[in-house]
Protein backbone atom coordinates (compact mmCIF):
# COMPACT_ATOMS: atom_id res chain seq x y z
CA UNK A 1 0.00 0.00 0.00
CA UNK A 2 1.17 3.52 -0.82
CA UNK A 3 -0.04 6.66 0.99
CA UNK A 4 0.67 10.19 -0.21
CA UNK A 5 1.27 12.59 2.70
CA UNK A 6 0.16 16.22 2.59
CA UNK A 7 1.26 17.87 5.87
CA UNK A 8 0.72 21.42 7.05
CA UNK A 9 4.09 22.36 8.53
CA UNK A 10 2.68 25.47 10.22
CA UNK A 11 0.87 23.32 12.80
CA UNK A 12 2.93 22.91 16.00
CA UNK A 13 2.44 19.13 16.25
CA UNK A 14 3.05 18.27 12.59
CA UNK A 15 6.71 17.27 12.87
CA UNK A 16 6.13 15.06 15.89
CA UNK A 17 3.15 13.36 14.27
CA UNK A 18 4.97 12.87 10.95
CA UNK A 19 7.84 11.15 12.72
CA UNK A 20 5.48 8.75 14.48
CA UNK A 21 3.39 8.25 11.33
CA UNK A 22 6.33 7.32 9.08
CA UNK A 23 7.67 4.95 11.73
CA UNK A 24 4.31 3.20 12.07
CA UNK A 25 3.80 3.06 8.30
CA UNK A 26 7.22 1.49 7.79
CA UNK A 27 6.41 -1.09 10.48
CA UNK A 28 3.23 -2.03 8.63
CA UNK A 29 4.95 -2.19 5.25
CA UNK A 30 3.11 0.89 3.97
CA UNK A 31 5.06 3.11 1.55
CA UNK A 32 5.03 6.85 2.33
CA UNK A 33 5.21 9.41 -0.49
CA UNK A 34 5.10 13.21 -0.61
CA UNK A 35 5.93 16.13 -2.88
CA UNK A 36 9.65 16.58 -3.48
CA UNK A 37 9.63 19.78 -1.43
CA UNK A 38 7.91 18.08 1.52
CA UNK A 39 10.13 15.00 1.21
CA UNK A 40 13.27 17.10 1.42
CA UNK A 41 11.91 19.03 4.41
CA UNK A 42 11.16 15.76 6.18
CA UNK A 43 14.58 14.31 5.30
CA UNK A 44 16.26 17.38 6.79
CA UNK A 45 14.47 16.57 10.06
CA UNK A 46 15.45 12.88 9.74
CA UNK A 47 11.83 11.85 9.20
CA UNK A 48 11.09 8.98 6.84
CA UNK A 49 11.53 6.88 4.87
CA UNK A 50 9.62 8.71 2.12
CA UNK A 51 9.69 7.25 -1.38
CA UNK A 52 11.17 9.68 -3.96
CA UNK A 53 9.56 10.25 -7.35
CA UNK A 54 6.12 8.93 -6.40
CA UNK A 55 3.23 11.32 -7.04
CA UNK A 56 -0.34 11.32 -5.72
CA UNK A 57 -1.71 9.51 -8.77
CA UNK A 58 0.65 6.60 -8.06
CA UNK A 59 -0.64 6.14 -4.51
CA UNK A 60 -3.75 4.49 -3.09
CA UNK A 61 -4.94 7.48 -1.08
CA UNK A 62 -3.95 10.89 0.24
CA UNK A 63 -3.47 11.48 3.97
CA UNK A 64 -3.91 15.13 4.91
CA UNK A 65 -2.28 16.28 8.15
CA UNK A 66 -3.54 19.56 9.57
CA UNK A 67 -6.84 21.38 9.99
CA UNK A 68 -9.88 21.67 7.75
CA UNK A 69 -8.07 24.14 5.47
CA UNK A 70 -5.33 21.56 4.85
CA UNK A 71 -7.92 18.88 4.11
CA UNK A 72 -9.73 21.17 1.64
CA UNK A 73 -6.46 21.86 -0.18
CA UNK A 74 -5.65 18.14 -0.16
CA UNK A 75 -9.12 17.32 -1.55
CA UNK A 76 -8.38 19.40 -4.65
CA UNK A 77 -5.10 17.55 -5.17
CA UNK A 78 -6.87 14.24 -4.54
CA UNK A 79 -9.63 15.04 -7.04
CA UNK A 80 -7.03 15.90 -9.71
CA UNK A 81 -5.29 12.56 -9.04
CA UNK A 82 -8.54 10.59 -8.82
CA UNK A 83 -7.72 9.35 -5.30
CA UNK A 84 -9.65 9.50 -1.99
CA UNK A 85 -8.50 11.70 0.87
CA UNK A 86 -8.64 11.29 4.64
CA UNK A 87 -7.57 13.81 7.27
CA UNK A 88 -5.67 13.64 10.55
CA UNK A 89 -6.91 16.51 12.69
CA UNK A 90 -4.30 18.94 14.00
CA UNK A 91 -6.66 21.91 13.86
CA UNK A 92 -9.16 23.38 16.32
CA UNK A 93 -12.41 21.91 15.05
CA UNK A 94 -11.73 19.45 12.27
CA UNK A 95 -15.22 19.07 10.77
CA UNK A 96 -13.72 17.16 7.84
CA UNK A 97 -11.13 15.07 9.68
CA UNK A 98 -11.78 11.38 10.35
CA UNK A 99 -8.69 10.63 12.46
CA UNK A 100 -7.49 12.14 15.73
CA UNK A 101 -3.70 11.84 16.35
CA UNK A 102 -4.08 9.44 19.29
CA UNK A 103 -6.08 7.04 17.06
CA UNK A 104 -3.46 6.88 14.34
CA UNK A 105 -2.26 3.27 14.53
CA UNK A 106 -5.73 1.73 14.57
CA UNK A 107 -6.83 3.69 11.55
CA UNK A 108 -3.64 2.89 9.63
CA UNK A 109 -4.49 -0.78 10.05
CA UNK A 110 -8.03 -0.14 8.81
CA UNK A 111 -6.70 1.75 5.79
CA UNK A 112 -4.34 -1.11 5.01
CA UNK A 113 -7.18 -3.65 5.23
CA UNK A 114 -9.53 -1.49 3.14
CA UNK A 115 -11.92 -1.26 6.10
CA UNK A 116 -13.55 2.01 5.07
CA UNK A 117 -15.94 3.44 2.54
CA UNK A 118 -15.46 6.14 -0.07
CA UNK A 119 -17.87 9.07 -0.10
CA UNK A 120 -18.14 11.39 -3.07
CA UNK A 121 -18.59 15.08 -2.35
CA UNK A 122 -20.16 17.73 -4.54
CA UNK A 123 -17.84 20.56 -5.60
CA UNK A 124 -18.49 23.77 -7.53
CA UNK A 125 -16.64 25.97 -9.99
CA UNK A 126 -16.88 29.54 -11.32
CA UNK A 127 -16.37 30.35 -14.97
CA UNK A 128 -15.47 33.76 -16.38
CA UNK A 129 -15.07 35.07 -19.94
CA UNK A 130 -11.29 34.73 -19.71
CA UNK A 131 -10.44 31.06 -19.23
CA UNK A 132 -7.27 31.82 -17.28
CA UNK A 133 -9.35 33.59 -14.61
CA UNK A 134 -11.66 30.63 -13.95
CA UNK A 135 -11.90 28.93 -10.57
CA UNK A 136 -12.31 25.23 -11.45
CA UNK A 137 -12.79 23.76 -7.98
CA UNK A 138 -14.21 24.67 -4.59
CA UNK A 139 -15.08 22.08 -1.98
CA UNK A 140 -16.39 24.65 0.51
CA UNK A 141 -17.39 27.84 -1.25
CA UNK A 142 -16.76 30.60 -3.75
CA UNK A 143 -17.20 34.09 -2.30
CA UNK A 144 -17.84 37.18 -4.40
CA UNK A 145 -17.17 40.44 -2.57
CA UNK A 146 -17.11 44.16 -3.32
CA UNK A 147 -13.98 46.11 -4.07
CA UNK A 148 -12.45 47.85 -0.99
CA UNK A 149 -13.36 51.31 -2.26
CA UNK A 150 -17.05 50.41 -2.65
CA UNK A 151 -19.63 50.87 0.12
CA UNK A 152 -21.93 48.22 -1.35
CA UNK A 153 -22.02 46.04 -4.43
CA UNK A 154 -25.09 45.38 -6.53
CA UNK A 155 -25.75 41.79 -7.57
CA UNK A 156 -27.99 40.41 -10.28
CA UNK A 157 -28.53 36.67 -9.77
CA UNK A 158 -29.83 34.38 -12.51
CA UNK A 159 -30.73 30.66 -12.41
CA UNK A 160 -30.64 28.86 -15.77
CA UNK A 161 -30.83 32.25 -17.46
CA UNK A 162 -33.82 33.62 -15.51
CA UNK A 163 -33.48 36.56 -13.13
CA UNK A 164 -33.87 35.40 -9.52
CA UNK A 165 -33.03 38.55 -7.58
CA UNK A 166 -31.29 41.91 -7.69
CA UNK A 167 -29.95 43.32 -4.44
CA UNK A 168 -27.20 45.30 -2.72
CA UNK A 169 -24.82 43.62 -0.28
CA UNK A 170 -21.18 43.36 0.79
CA UNK A 171 -20.96 40.10 -1.11
CA UNK A 172 -22.50 36.72 -1.77
CA UNK A 173 -21.38 33.20 -0.85
CA UNK A 174 -21.98 30.22 -3.12
CA UNK A 175 -21.46 27.18 -0.93
CA UNK A 176 -21.57 23.43 -1.31
CA UNK A 177 -23.34 21.32 1.30
CA UNK A 178 -19.87 20.44 2.66
CA UNK A 179 -19.15 24.16 3.06
CA UNK A 180 -22.47 24.92 4.74
CA UNK A 181 -20.78 24.66 8.17
CA UNK A 182 -18.10 27.20 7.20
CA UNK A 183 -18.46 30.86 6.11
CA UNK A 184 -22.03 30.28 4.92
CA UNK A 185 -23.10 29.24 8.42
CA UNK A 186 -21.52 32.34 9.97
CA UNK A 187 -23.39 34.48 7.43
CA UNK A 188 -26.75 33.00 8.40
CA UNK A 189 -27.07 30.02 6.07
CA UNK A 190 -28.50 26.62 7.02
CA UNK A 191 -26.53 23.49 7.90
CA UNK A 192 -26.84 20.93 5.10
CA UNK A 193 -26.14 17.22 4.96
CA UNK A 194 -22.81 16.95 3.07
CA UNK A 195 -24.17 14.13 0.91
CA UNK A 196 -26.55 16.57 -0.80
CA UNK A 197 -25.69 17.84 -4.27
CA UNK A 198 -26.78 21.44 -3.96
CA UNK A 199 -25.60 25.02 -4.28
CA UNK A 200 -26.35 27.27 -1.31
CA UNK A 201 -26.43 31.02 -1.96
CA UNK A 202 -25.99 33.24 1.11
CA UNK A 203 -25.88 37.07 0.83
CA UNK A 204 -23.29 38.82 3.02
CA UNK A 205 -24.85 41.75 4.92
CA UNK A 206 -27.62 42.45 2.37
CA UNK A 207 -29.18 45.93 2.31
CA UNK A 208 -32.62 44.45 2.97
CA UNK A 209 -33.90 42.03 5.63
CA UNK A 210 -36.12 40.47 2.94
CA UNK A 211 -33.08 38.94 1.21
CA UNK A 212 -32.60 35.39 2.49
CA UNK A 213 -30.34 32.41 1.67
CA UNK A 214 -31.49 30.16 -1.17
CA UNK A 215 -30.70 26.53 -2.06
CA UNK A 216 -30.45 25.43 -5.70
CA UNK A 217 -30.20 21.93 -7.13
CA UNK A 218 -26.71 20.78 -8.02
CA UNK A 219 -27.45 20.66 -11.75
CA UNK A 220 -28.55 24.30 -11.89
CA UNK A 221 -26.39 26.98 -13.49
CA UNK A 222 -26.24 30.20 -11.48
CA UNK A 223 -25.05 33.45 -13.05
CA UNK A 224 -23.98 36.60 -11.24
CA UNK A 225 -23.35 40.10 -12.55
CA UNK A 226 -22.47 43.42 -10.90
CA UNK A 227 -22.03 46.95 -12.16
CA UNK A 228 -18.91 47.24 -9.98
CA UNK A 229 -15.64 45.36 -9.73
CA UNK A 230 -15.68 42.14 -7.70
CA UNK A 231 -13.21 39.76 -6.14
CA UNK A 232 -13.93 36.01 -6.26
CA UNK A 233 -12.21 33.64 -3.83
CA UNK A 234 -12.47 29.83 -3.95
CA UNK A 235 -12.01 28.00 -0.64
CA UNK A 236 -10.33 31.04 0.88
CA UNK A 237 -7.18 30.76 -1.28
CA UNK A 238 -7.57 30.86 -5.06
CA UNK A 239 -8.55 34.33 -6.29
CA UNK A 240 -9.82 36.02 -9.39
CA UNK A 241 -10.97 39.56 -10.16
CA UNK A 242 -14.00 40.59 -12.21
CA UNK A 243 -14.31 43.86 -14.07
CA UNK A 244 -17.60 45.79 -13.86
CA UNK A 245 -20.39 44.14 -15.85
CA UNK A 246 -18.63 40.78 -16.25
CA UNK A 247 -20.84 37.72 -15.76
CA UNK A 248 -19.65 34.83 -13.59
CA UNK A 249 -21.20 31.38 -14.05
CA UNK A 250 -21.34 29.08 -11.03
CA UNK A 251 -22.14 25.37 -11.26
CA UNK A 252 -20.96 21.83 -10.67
CA UNK A 253 -17.21 21.29 -10.91
CA UNK A 254 -15.90 18.71 -13.34
CA UNK A 255 -13.70 17.47 -10.48
CA UNK A 256 -15.34 15.11 -7.99
CA UNK A 257 -13.53 14.72 -4.65
CA UNK A 258 -13.83 11.55 -2.58
CA UNK A 259 -13.44 11.29 1.18
CA UNK A 260 -12.64 8.20 3.18
CA UNK A 261 -15.12 7.49 5.97
CA UNK A 262 -14.82 4.88 8.71
CA UNK A 263 -18.51 5.14 9.57
CA UNK A 264 -18.19 5.50 13.34
CA UNK A 265 -20.03 8.79 13.59
CA UNK A 266 -22.80 10.38 11.57
CA UNK A 267 -22.27 13.91 10.28
CA UNK A 268 -24.75 15.50 12.69
CA UNK A 269 -23.13 13.79 15.69
CA UNK A 270 -19.79 15.30 14.67
CA UNK A 271 -21.45 18.66 13.99
CA UNK A 272 -23.03 18.83 17.46
CA UNK A 273 -19.73 18.00 19.17
CA UNK A 274 -17.72 20.48 17.11
CA UNK A 275 -20.25 23.32 17.47
CA UNK A 276 -20.10 22.86 21.26
CA UNK A 277 -16.30 23.22 21.04
CA UNK A 278 -16.72 26.45 19.05
CA UNK A 279 -19.19 28.05 21.50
Amino acid sequence: MRIYLMPNFTKPRTWELLSELCRRMAGLGITAAASEEDRQAMAAMDIGPVEPGLDAAGCDLILSIGGDGTIIHSAWRAALAGKPVVGVNLGRLGFLAQIEPEELEGYLLRLQKGDYRREKRFAIQAGFPREEDCLPFALNDIVFSKAPEQNLADFEIFCNGRLIDHYYADGVIFSTSTGSTAYALSAGGPVMDPSLEAILMVPICPHSIAIRPMVFGGEKTISLRSSGALQAVADGTRRSFLSPGVTAVIGRSSLEPEFISFGEHEFFEILTAKIKQRS
